[in-house]
Formats: structure tokens, sequence, C-alpha cells
């Protein structure tokens, strides 16, 4: 899944559109196969019931055929006359010629007791008695004339039975219509079915060509494929690479076993017409697919387009470009979309010229607390640490310095100090002429803000050693500083009447840090801290000298600490 959550949205939208339209396709072939195959399951099965009711019916016409042969042959005078010789070369040949002109398989003539005499196949080798035939002993005990199915020498045959009266029975004749292969063929070319006639154990007669018939595996598969229940049910059976449905038809006969007309036509003949179907749906839902990606693929670029153009303002604006407008011109919600994108922008713009504008007159991290609602700017007491940096003799490198060039190297100079307090995020509240008034802790405060303080104050040692090689270099004199910081509890907030107000800080810590700040020329130093400051400062600040100096302003003499640098 990995793959789809990484793809573009046009992708997505086709695919999804595509996947659409073929699971249509293919859910109308599945329902149309599943509907033509189960009608043609059931006019298949249809056409085997009648070809079972067909071969029922042949099979009662053949009998009452038979019996009324038999009945009227029986009586026959002549057929007694022979009969009473008991001669069987001449009843055999009696019988070859009734056979003839019948139109018979099959015709024994017996004795009262059952003994074959006369065989239309030739002289008998062995007698045989009727009451071997368990499907013909009914008839001699009660000499009444009986039709049934059985199985001759392997063969299986419609006997027909009666008794030859003179005027008690004197003999009997039998009657034999072969249910072989003619048979199974002639129903075939009546119903356009193929019929075999199985039992569990033997295989009869079939209507397959004999090729098919002999093999082995087409008599097993029948076999196996007989109905356990002995209901009447249809399956497919494959049969020389051919799907057949089939059904099993129960015959009433006297075998031991059951036998069955297995009865099959053609699965895959009927269902030609439903391929020929299945190719004309998916031609014509091919090109419908066809059609319905094009236009998907139209729509989804119509959709994604206007996305496209948004994800790409937007990278744009991250990368800060606030100039890039869209100009989508489109009446429904992508086009909604993308003018509020454009407003969107042009109100970051608008806030960053403010912001920019605002943070020339005050400090960057001001002006954002002014703009964005941080901080108490109304006014707010709190633990602030003040920061107070100045030239050493400036007066005099300003009267011996260019007044452009002054101030060409107070820009540069300022330029380090403001961006060594920045980054140790406090704010320039104002520039003193030769030096700034730096504020740690308000309007943004920090946990470490006196540490902070001293941090800024020693990269303005390490910018203003670099600063002064570049200004050497310009014929600009060298700058040295003093850095005064105290922290104590002050007021602060905007300070001013509503036409000019400004953010600021009042109270006795400001003139204290300025005070510091003068103490480093005394003490010969370039950063002083108050002990007060100095206890915040916590590990890893390296100190020196301390000493006590009165302050005006203040009763008690004020304590003030060298710091001369940070190990990180």
């Amino acid at each position: 899944m990995t793959w789809w959550v990484r793809s573009r949205l046009r992708t997505k939208i086709f695919l999804a559109f595509s996947g659409l339209i073929l699971a249509v396709l293919l859910s109308t072939l599945w329902f149309t196969q599943l509907f033509v195959s189960r009608q043609v399951q059931a006019t298949l099965k249809e056409e085997l019931l009648t070809t079972g009711q067909v071969f029922q019916g042949l099979i009662a016409e053949r009998a009452t055929r038979l019996l009324t042969n038999t009945t009227l042959l029986a009586a026959d005078f002549a057929l007694k006359q022979v009969l009473v010789t008991y001669h069987s070369p001449t009843l055999s040949s009696v019988a070859r010629n009734y056979q003839q002109r019948i139109g018979v398989d099959l015709l024994w003539i017996t004795d009262e007791e059952g003994n074959l005499l006369g065989d239309s196949r030739g002289i008998p080798s062995a007698s045989v008695e009727l009451a071997t035939l368990s499907a013909l002993s009914p008839v001699l005990a009660t000499e009444e004339a009986l039709a049934v199915i059985s199985v001759v020498d392997g063969t299986l045959f419609q006997l027909a039975a009666v008794p030859i009266l003179g005027p008690d029975a004197i003999g009997f004749l039998v009657l034999g219509q072969g249910i072989d292969d003619r048979t199974a063929r002639q129903l075939r070319d009546d119903t356009g079915s193929h019929v075999s006639f199985v039992t569990q154990e033997n295989f009869f007669a079939s209507s397959w060509p004999r090729e098919v018939a002999s093999g082995n595996l087409l008599r097993r598969r029948l076999r196996d494929e007989l109905p356990r229940d002995m209901q009447e049910q249809t399956r497919l059976v494959t049969v020389a690479g051919e799907r057949f449905l089939s059904l099993a038809v129960v015959i009433e006969s006297q075998l031991p076993v059951p036998l069955y007309a297995f009865i099959q036509r053609s699965y895959d003949e009927a269902l030609a017409p439903l391929s020929a179907l299945r190719w004309r749906i998916i031609l014509i839902g091919g090109g419908a697919l066809v059609i319905a990606l094009f236009i998907g693929g139209r729509l989804a670029g119509g959709m994604t387009a206007p996305i496209q153009t948004l994800v790409h303002g937007m990278r744009e604006v991250l990368n800060g470009n606030l100039d890039l407008r869209l100009h989508v011109t489109r009446e429904d919600e992508l086009g909604f979309l993308a003018q509020s994108f454009d407003e969107m922008v042009e109100g970051l713009a608008e806030k960053e010229r403010i912001r920019d504008t605002f943070g020339r007159f005050v400090s960057r991290s001001v002006a954002e607390a002014v703009l964005e609602g941080k901080g108490a700017l109304r006014g707010e007491k709190r633990e602030v640490c003040i920061l107070f940096q100045d030239i050493r003799g400036f007066t005099a490198i300003s009267e011996r310095t260019d007044p452009a060039a002054l101030l060409n190297m107070l820009n540069q100079f300022f330029t380090e100090i403001v961006a060594a307090v920045e980054a140790e995020g406090g704010i320039v509240k104002q520039f003193t002429g030769d030096g700034v008034m730096a504020l740690f802790g308000a309007p943004v405060k920090h946990d470490d803000d006196s540490a902070r303080a001293v941090r800024a104050a020693l990269d303005m040692v390490e910018r203003l050693a670099d600063l002064n090689i570049r200004l050497v270099a310009q014929d600009l004199p060298a700058i040295r500083i003093g850095v005064g910081i105290h922290t104590g509890e002050v007021v602060a907030g905007q300070i001013g009447p509503d036409e000019r107000i400004e953010y600021g800080v009042v109270g006795d810590p400001v003139n204290l840090a300025s005070r510091i700040e003068g103490l480093t020329k005394d003490m010969q130093t370039t950063i002083l801290v108050s002990e007060s400051t100095a206890t915040l400062l916590g590990p890893g600040f390296s100190l020196g000298r301390s000493a006590m100096f009165p302050v005006k302003g203040k009763k008690e003499p004020v304590r003030v600490v060298e710091v001369l640098g940070y190990d990180v």
C-alpha cells in the first residue's frame, strides 16, 4: 500500500475510475455467465429428462410388441407339432426361421421344465434351464406371459416369455430384443443425446463412437458418476476433452443391481452462444472502458491541475515567495480554493511588510510580540536582565573621523552588536548614540535570561575582534567597548501617547545597569555584571575580579563581578 499512499492524486483518481469501470465489466460478464449457464443447465436437464421419457416409451413399446409376437407365435399349431418331437436340431432350425421372420435378436424354445431345446443362435452346447435366469423364473411358476429386461451371455436384452399350451403347458417360447449400441444410437439420433446403459459393475452399450466407448476411462467415469441415492441428478462429466451434462435414469429391470440409462448432452456446445455473447460484451465493454478511461483521464486532469497549481504555490510560499499569485479562474470549489489561497498569500505578504517596517523602528522580537499578541504589552512587573554597551573613547574617534566614514563604521558595528543580542533571544531596546540598551526577558521571557545576556556580551567581544580587523583594513579606527549587566524587577510595557508608543522598561535596575557599564572604565575591564546577576549564571562561566563601588542614587555600595569567558 506504500505505492498507493505515495501516488499522485491524478493517478489515484484515474486508477479508481478505471477500477470501477473494470469491476462493472467483470461483474457483467460474471452475472451473464452465471445466468446463462444456469439457463443452459435447466434447458439441458429438460432435454435429458425428455430423452429418458422417450427411452421409457421405447422400452414399453418394445415390450408390448415382443409380448404380442410371442403370444401369436406360441399359438402356432405347427410350432406345437415340432415341439412335441423334442428334437433340438429341428427346433433350433425352426427358431432361426421364426427369428428372421419376426426380426428379433433372440428366440428360445424350451420344454415344459424350462430346458432349452431350440436356440436361434445355434445348437446349444449344453442344456440351459429358464429357471437359471432369475428374470424368467416366474413364468415357469405362473405359466403366464412375462416381459423383463435381463442379461444374456453378457448382453442386455429385453425378453418376453410365453407358455406354449396344448392345452397344458408343453413348453415355453422366449423372444428377446437386444438393448445394445444400435438401441443407444437410435435414441441419440431421435433426441440428440448420448445414451449409455450401465450398472455399477458393467458397461453394456453406448451411443458413443467405438474408440470412445471402448476406453476404460469412459466406462470407469460413467460408473463413478452414478448417483448413490438412486435419484435423478444432473452433473458435469468430461468426455474426450468436452464437458457434458449428465443424467442417470433408473431402468426397471430384474437385474440384481440397479440398471441406469446414462444420458449426456454437450454442455460446451450449448454454451457456444454464450461464448459469442461474452466476446460481444468484452468488445463493447472494452470500447466503453477505453472511452471511460479517456473521460476519466480528462476528468482527473481537470480536477488535479488546479490542485497541482495549489501545491506548487504552497511550496513557493514555504520557501518565502509571497509575491506568487495563482490567478485560477474557475467557478467551482477549486476556483474558490485558489482564490482563497491568493487572498491568504496577500495577507501574509501584508503582515510581513508590516513586520519588516515595524522591525526597522523597534526590535524584531517586539514587533513579533505586538503583531502576534505575545507578552503583556499593557504593562506588567517582571524580572528582566538589562545590558548596556558603550564605545570607549567615542568622542575622540568622532572628532578625527570623517562623518560619512564614522556613520559607516557605526552601521557595521551595530550590525554585529544587534546580531549578538538577537542570537541569544534578546531585543535591542534603543541605540544610545555609540552604544545599545538591550533587554533579556521582555517581552518574551526565558528561564536563563541572565546567562543569555552574558553570552551575548561575550559574543559582542568575539565579533568585535573580527570587526576591528575589517575596520583597520578600511583605514578606520579599532573599537573598544564596555558592557554592564544587571538583573532586577522592572515595569515593562507600552510607553508613550496613543499617537506614538514604544515598548520599554522603567525602574531602578535600568539605571543600575547603566551605572555598572560606566564602572568598566574604573576597573579597566570589558564586561561587568552585578552580584545578583552573577549568582544566576550557573556553571560554565569564568568570573574574575569583584569589587564594591558606590553608585549614585544608592545608599549602599554595589558589588560588581568581572566576566572573563564561557566554557561551552
